[in-house]
């Protein structure tokens, strides 16, 4: 892996131009009076921003990037930077070339270009790659490279997977079924930030940009249920975790996972669990 500061945008030529790169190469540094770098094809990789806000343009639409986000950017795309605030952190790593051709061939990452909000981040693993340190070093560059590939194969089965869901929406138009499945996992990702709290259909249309009626059948084409059983799904699994990990009561573990009452929560537990919230936990092995 090779690791730049950011590149002056006077220089307006050079790899981060053409796309193509025969290394992972990762660009990095802090904002002192404003960036901003022009419009240019670039090739597959990911946008972090470790402090501040990140400001872009990705294919003529404004993207902003905050805390625990990152962006996707696919290969081909055309992308601009636009980074106003002083001491802002940006990260921009971009896979090899060679590489991601070899495992992905020409499968596509475009239901995957977008903002991700969800489970998943890459701040920790980008952060470490992009701190300072003996990078001439054989042993530490082995090990960056081994992140950085672990980054990509996690990144190429999110793609097959967006894009095995994003194939189910009745959509005639393939450009039309990619937007709107970014928009569908953009509330999804949402629901999973916001499972704890009272979350009602409007809620997750409004996310999406998209009639509540609309919203709901394309939901239900995607992910095979309703957003109201997802949402129930992410609860429980989340309250059997609880349980498993922590002394919360299971009133606490009801109230932590949005449930409205006990005695709800309780009889879905039961029906999804085969066993209720109390009996389950007597029935694992002590913590130690």
């Amino acid at each position: 892996m090779i690791v730049h500061r950011l590149p002056r945008p006077d220089r307006h030529s050079g790899r981060l131009h053409t796309g193509i790169y025969a290394d992972h190469t990762l660009y990095t540094g802090t904002v002192e009076e404003g960036y901003d770098y022009p419009e240019h094809r670039a090739g597959l990789g990911i946008f972090v921003v470790l402090s501040g806000n990140g400001q872009c343009r990705l294919n003529q639409q404004d993207e902003k990037v905050g805390h625990a986000e990152w962006l996707l950017i696919d290969r081909g795309s055309l992308l601009s930077l636009h980074l106003s605030r002083t001491g802002t952190r940006p990260v921009l790593l971009f896979f090899d070339t060679q590489m991601v051709e070899r495992l992905m061939g020409e499968e596509s990452f475009a239901p995957l270009e977008r903002v991700h909000s969800g489970e998943i981040n890459f701040h920790m693993q980008l952060e470490a790659l992009a701190a300072p340190g003996n990078s001439c070093s054989s042993f530490v560059t082995l090990k960056a490279d081994s992140v950085v590939r672990n980054i990509l194969e996690e990144l190429i089965r999110q793609a097959r997977q967006a894009s095995m869901l994003a194939g189910r929406l009745e959509v005639a138009k393939g450009s039309t079924r990619i937007a709107l499945f970014k928009r569908l996992s953009a509330a999804r990702d949402w629901m999973l930030q916001h499972y704890h709290e009272p979350i009602i259909l409007e809620d997750m249309a409004e996310v999406a940009m998209l009639h509540r009626q609309h919203f709901l059948r394309m939901f239900r084409q995607c992910y095979r249920l309703t957003p109201h059983q997802y949402l129930t799904e992410t609860r429980l699994l989340r309250a059997r975790q609880l349980l498993l990990q922590t002394e919360d009561s299971v009133l606490q573990v009801c109230q932590q996972t949005g449930f409205e009452s006990p005695s709800s929560f309780s009889g879905l537990f039961s029906r999804r669990f085969g066993l209720s919230p109390a009996v389950f936990r007597r029935s694992q092995p002590i913590r130690s």
